[in-house]
Formats: structure tokens, C-alpha cells, sequence
């Protein structure tokens, strides 16, 4: 708004420019981050705001999400200029943040609780002990749900088309009917808030795949707005979609300065309020870039841990049995290569390695999820611009 402010008063076409508020946008997100994150965190510990107990972790659990939302609300209004992507965009951003963060708040206050003996610390459940996970699933749906009809009615270009992977516009570009369009874009944002929120697990697990990810929708919104580029490439043309370009470029912003601090030991992780937020404004920009198809590859992260939470549950509602040693996945790969033997002797009731191998364990873990993320980044954006 600012920058456009500026253009309106000055001429000058570079305030106009979309890969200029991008990073405009980007690169004070980052500085607003990595300058605010210390002070964040020296007030989370002044009053222990953590969902940890002691010995647990280097650093708070509480909310950096809400600070993660602060930030990106105010590098996107310096730089973006307003439409209904946006806002709509902002709204499921907001929402999904918030109760992510009174999740975090319960979870918090659930710790107090197991120190003044009110509860156990086996009732202590660090995934299930702030609101329920049925409410949770309740407001995620009702909340897309609500967005979905809003987008649907208001932006003209919502209109149910979507890309099929290796399809061009000219052979193939169906189009859903309202009545399966609507759950579709529901459900799409539901499974991403639910599929980072699993992902959130290690220190940086989910911050590379969610940057991977929005440079994917980044990529594809800038050539779908452009008229000549998408007729050429045989893509869907959207215009407006670039409007989202600064509101994408102030979150990989704060997602960098994040890393930098989310880095092992870390000092700080995101909190529901942080992954949720994430997970639904991903899926927001998956269905308005008509690449929802396209999840199973960008988002195979996110999608694999969801999936794998989900069938946990059901194979064991069904059958008594477990079909993983732990879900999300993560903590399957972390279960085995515990039993490995390279990492360690297994040592305790609860059959972990020394300090070291599990560090050694879960780093290996995080940068394996991160590459196979940018490899499929690269898969996606091939098999989007060009293999058709």
C-alpha cells in the first residue's frame, strides 16, 4: 500500500513493479524478524512461556507464530496494493493463526498444571493437550468453508478450473461444479494447516518445505498473471494473482529469519499459531493458482505427514495395531534409526540414544525432509511450465 502510495505520487514505475514489492516485502520481513525474534524470545523466558518442560528444549514454545503474523502483516501492507486474493488470503491467515495460538496458550497452561500436580504428566500429551483435536478440525473446516464460499462468489476467476499435471489448457481444463469445487477448496486448506502442523515436529522440519512450497505458487502467480507468458506456456491466465507476490515474499522472509534462529539447538520454534497460520495460507494460494492437483507433489512433504498421522489412527481404531512405531512419520524414521545401533546404545525406559545421537538422528532426519522438498520443488515447477 505504501509503495503503491508512492507510485501514485511519484511516477516512478519501479514502486509499481511486482517483483520489486516482493522484495521490498522479503527483505523487511526478514530484517523486522531477525531484529524483533531476540526480544520475543528473552520475554517469552522472562515469564516461561514455554509448552516444554525443563531439560527439554533450548528455548520457548510458546507463540512465535503470532509474531511470525505480526510481521507479515506489516511488510505485506507496506508493499502490496489490496484485492480480493489478498484479502482473502489474510483472513485464513489470521484465523488459522489465532487458533493455533490459543492452542499454544492451553497447551502452556497445561504445563503449570503438571507443576502444581493438577494433572500427570502422562496426561500431559504435547499434540493433544490444547484444544481438542476435533474442535480444532471443526474450525478449520467451518473457517475454509466460509472463505471458500466468499472467494467462490466474489473473485471472478474462482471458478472451480483446475490444472491437470502434465495437461495443457488447450487438451485438458476441467472444470468443478460448485458442489464438489467448494469442499475441495475446503478440505485443501483444512489437510495443509493439519499436514505443516504434523510437520512441525523437529527443529526446521517444516520451515524448508513451507518456503519450498510458496516459491513454487510464487513462481507459478507471477507467469500466470501475465497474458503473453501463460498463453504461451498454455497455462490458465489470472490476472490479478500477482498481487500475492508480496504477501508470499514477506512470509519466506520470516521463514528465513526463523531458520536462523529455529537452527540446532533452537531457541525458538513456531507453536501451533505458527504452523496452522502456515498451513492454511498454502493451501489458500494452491486453490487460487488452480494447482491443487499439484499438492501431491510440491506439498509431499506436508501431504506424507498428514497421511500417515491419519491411517495411524484408523488402522488402530480398526485393527488395535499400529501400522508405524509413531506417527507423524517423522518420528517413525526416528524410531528406527534409534534401533539402528549407529547412534548409540538404547538407553532408558523409553529406549533413547545419548543426547548427541539424538541430535545427530533428528538433524539427519530435518535436512533428508528438506532435500527431498526442494527436489520436488523442482518436479513441480518442471512438470507445471513445461511438461505437458
Amino acid at each position: 500500500m505504501i509503495l503503491e502510495f508512492l507510485y501514485q505520487h511519484t511516477g516512478i514505475y519501479l514502486f509499481y513493479s511486482r517483483l520489486f514489492s516482493t522484495s521490498v516485502a522479503t527483505v523487511i520481513s526478514f530484517l523486522l524478524a531477525i531484529s524483533l525474534f531476540p526480544v520475543y524470545i528473552k520475554f517469552l523466558r522472562k515469564f516461561q512461556f514455554s509448552s516444554e518442560f525443563e531439560k527439554e528444549t533450548a528455548g520457548p514454545v510458546m507463540p512465535a507464530g503470532i509474531l511470525f503474523l505480526v510481521i507479515v502483516i506489516l511488510s505485506t501492507l507496506i508493499a502490496v496494493r489490496i484485492n480480493s486474493y489478498v484479502v482473502s488470503a489474510l483472513i485464513i491467515y489470521c484465523f488459522f493463526s489465532i487458533i493455533g495460538a490459543v492452542d499454544d496458550v492451553a497447551k502452556v497452561i497445561n504445563r503449570v498444571k503438571v507443576g502444581k500436580g493438577e494433572i500427570t504428566r502422562q496426561d500431559y500429551q504435547y499434540k493433544a493437550d490444547g484444544i481438542s483435536s476435533s474442535l480444532r478440525l471443526t474450525l478449520y473446516i467451518a473457517i475454509s468453508l466460509g472463505v471458500a464460499i466468499f472467494a467462490y462468489k466474489y473473485i471472478p476467476k474462482i471458478n472451480g478450473d483446475i490444472v491437470l499435471p502434465f495437461m495443457s489448457i488447450d487438451k485438458g481444463y476441467p472444470s468443478m461444479p460448485v458442489w464438489l469445487f467448494i469442499p475441495f477448496m475446503t478440505m485443501t486448506i483444512a489437510i495443509l494447516a493439519n499436514g505443516v502442523n504434523f510437520t512441525d515436529g523437529f527443529d526446521t522440519l517444516a520451515a524448508v518445505p513451507s518456503i519450498c512450497c510458496l516459491l513454487f505458487l510464487g513462481v507459478i502467480s507471477f507467469v500466470s498473471s501475465n497474458s503473453v507468458w501463460s498463453s504461451y506456456l498454455l497455462i490458465p491466465f489470472i490476472p490479478g494473482l500477482e498481487e500475492i507476490l508480496p504477501l508470499i515474499g514477506a512470509v519466506i522472509g520470516t521463514l528465513l529469519a526463523y531458520l536462523w534462529y529455529n537452527s540446532p539447538p533452537s531457541t525458538i520454534i513456531m507453536g501451533d499459531s505458527g504452523s496452522v497460520g502456515l498451513g492454511g495460507l498454502i493451501g489458500i494460494l494452491f486453490v487460487f493458482s488452480k494447482s491443487g492437483l499439484f499438492l501431491p507433489i510440491v506439498a509431499f512433504i506436508f501431504l506424507l505427514e498428514f497421511v500417515s498421522v491419519f491411517t495411524q489412527i484408523g488402522w488402530f481404531k480398526l485393527t488395535g495395531k499400529r501400522i508405524f512405531l509413531c506417527a507423524p512419520i517423522h518420528h517413525h524414521f526416528q524410531f528406527l534409526m534409534r534401533r539402528s545401533g549407529r547412534y548409540g546404545p538404547l538407553t532408558g525406559t523409553l529406549k533413547k540414544v545419548s543426547d548427541l545421537g539424538e541430535f545427530q538422528i533428528k538433524s539427519k532426519i530435518a535436512w533428508r525432509f528438506h532435500i527431498l522438498s526442494v527436489v520436488f520443488l523442482i518436479i513441480g515447477l518442471v512438470s507445471y511450465l513445461k511438461i505437458r
